[in-house]
């Protein structure tokens, strides 16, 4: 999972962490987004590790990264507990030949029953001092684990402590500063720390630099570890902590490779004079790009019916969002007010449609898409039904989940064998909306006054909008050569007075003539789906 899907296991886990998964072997794979690149949040996920005193692992290769697999099931089974394995998105996003070893062969005997005492009850306390003696032998095994690198030559006098992926950036620092006082250790076996280890390394170094994404979660262990070192034992420790890295966003080569040629007092110029001109000219050649719907998303649609509400009711409005590709309505003219995590659309909303009664006199509506729905929108979709919160909730139906690889779900039309539909409206329903209304987002101009009429009334009042995602319908219809061709006439077309269909409705499928002054559609990219043919005030978007 990634860094917010752990949140939804968290309270999960730290129940599983005390009562012991037994002999089968539980490894956790999360990985974490520093700068957020597809994520709501930068979120480091170690501190589940350390809150739930659980084993973690950190590779830095993907080798190393496939390796480590079983290594980490070998120490969930030896201690009879979970093991973290923490990765970030540039190791997640690589690509690497690998050996693969051969595949154990095994006899696999089957039970029916699960290990014993899968509960922590009524001495809690006693499984946490059990799981506290787990932790202190971990602790003992990594002390001369393998998985940890050290590369010192005699007359080091900087040491770097790295993990995950900034090893290699630090190794590659090294290598273009060609400084051979710098040491490098790559730390694998984050928590428990390996403690001896750690100041037998650390022992005679003047100065230690921790790299590391996106927390000082090594960086403030350590220093905790050397706050009862004798006086002129302890290095001058450099990191986020004292800002010579960092405290957000991604760590890279060059931010390393600046910090240790900053603390050795070494003068470096990473690019010359030349480069450094034809990187600013770069820079002003590229154009600004916002994140933005795919061509014909019915999400844009939706979207833009919000805005047109929005202006009729003179900005009355808010929009509590959710996690999904309609998250980018955040984008889109900001029609979204807020986006924190799956469910918190209808939850927010639903805070918000009780306050009429302190003066709160704006509209609210919630959006969700299907998946989303079913994942975490019910339980406060029934508060909202329990609580008479005065709210719109829109639910946008394309029947998979698109933003994180199209896995199936309950509501999706087809499914594998032996899983059953459900169906969104009966359960909308069966919860007692004051209205559950079916409707689509492909023609714009009825789901305005659709969603503009409901958001009048009084009530919990919910609208399940059917939409479609063009990345999957592409991969089963492959073209749409079969539908009609949509084209601007330029006789209609205001061209640089009006703009709308370009820079307001913003479909990526319209562009921009700069020299004629006027929109074109770009056939490669146009679905033919004619959702911006109602945009047009003026009638000049036309299909054949």
């Amino acid at each position: 999972m990634k860094s917010l899907g752990l949140n939804v296991a968290a309270d999960f886990l730290l129940n599983l962490n005390l009562s012991g998964t037994g002999k089968g072997g539980l490894v956790v794979v999360v990985c974490d987004d520093p700068r957020g690149h597809s994520s709501s949040n930068e979120q480091d996920s170690r501190f589940y590790a350390k809150a739930a005193y659980l084993p973690l692992l950190e590779p830095s290769t993907c080798q190393q990264a496939k390796d480590i697999i079983p290594y980490a099931f070998e120490l969930s089974r030896k201690f009879e507990i979970p093991v973290i394995v923490r990765s970030t998105t540039r190791l997640s996003h690589s690509r690497a030949a690998v050996r693969v070893g051969n595949i154990p062969k095994r006899k696999w005997k089957v039970t029916d029953g699960l290990p014993e005492r899968l509960y922590n009850v009524p001495n809690p306390h006693l499984r946490h001092n059990d799981l506290l003696e787990k932790l202190e032998l971990i602790s003992q095994e990594f002390e001369n684990s393998e998985w940890n690198s050290v590369d010192c030559r005699d007359g080091t006098n900087l040491l770097t402590i790295s993990t995950g992926m900034c090893l290699r950036y630090v190794e590659e620092a090294v290598d273009l500063l060609d400084d051979d006082k710098v040491g490098c250790l790559g730390l694998v076996t984050t928590h428990p720390l390996p403690k001896e280890f750690l100041l037998k390394v650390m022992k005679g170094v003047e100065k230690v630099l921790f790299a590391e994404e996106i927390d000082p979660f090594v960086e403030d262990a350590i220093l905790s570890l050397s706050v009862n070192r004798p006086a002129g034992e302890t290095p001058q420790f450099h990191g986020k902590r004292t800002g010579d890295v960092p405290a957000f966003g991604e760590m890279n080569t060059d931010i390393l490779l600046e910090a240790i040629a900053r603390i050795q007092g070494v003068s470096y110029e990473s690019l010359d004079v030349e480069t450094l001109a034809a990187v600013e000219k770069a820079r002003d050649l590229l154009v600004s790009r916002s994140l933005t719907f795919c061509a014909g998303c019915t999400h844009r649609n939706v979207y833009w019916a919000i805005r047109k509400i929005r202006k009729r009711l003179k900005g009355n409005l808010v929009v509590a969002g959710d996690i999904g590709c309609y998250s980018l309505g955040i984008f889109y003219d900001k029609s979204m007010n807020s986006m924190q995590a799956m469910g918190s659309g209808i939850g927010t909303a639903c805070g918000l449609g009780q306050l009429g009664r302190f003066g709160f006199t704006s509209k609210v509506i919630a959006v969700a898409g299907d998946s989303t729905f079913f994942h975490a929108c019910i339980p406060a979709l029934i508060n909202a039904r329990h609580k008479n919160a005065d709210i719109t909730f829109v639910i946008l139906d394309n029947a998979t989940t698109a933003m994180t690889g199209f896995q199936s779900h309950p509501g999706s039309g087809e499914q594998a064998k032996n899983e059953s539909h459900v169906s969104i409206e009966k359960v909308v329903n069966a919860i007692g909306a004051d209205s559950v209304v079916i409707s689509d987002a492909y023609d714009i101009p009825p789901m305005v006054d659709l969603l503009h009429e409901t958001v009048l009334k009084k009530g919990l009042h919910v609208i399940i909008l059917a939409s479609v995602c063009r990345l999957e319908e592409q991969k089963r219809i492959g073209n749409y050569d079969t539908e009609p061709e949509v084209y601007i006439d330029l006789e209609e077309c205001s061209g640089e007075k009006c703009r709308i269909c370009v820079d307001d409705f913003g479909c990526t499928a319209i562009g921009w003539d700069c020299e004629a002054g006027h929109p074109v559609i770009l056939e490669h990219l146009c679905v033919r789906c004619g959702a911006c043919i109602a945009v047009c005030p003026h009638g000049a978007i036309k299909q054949r």
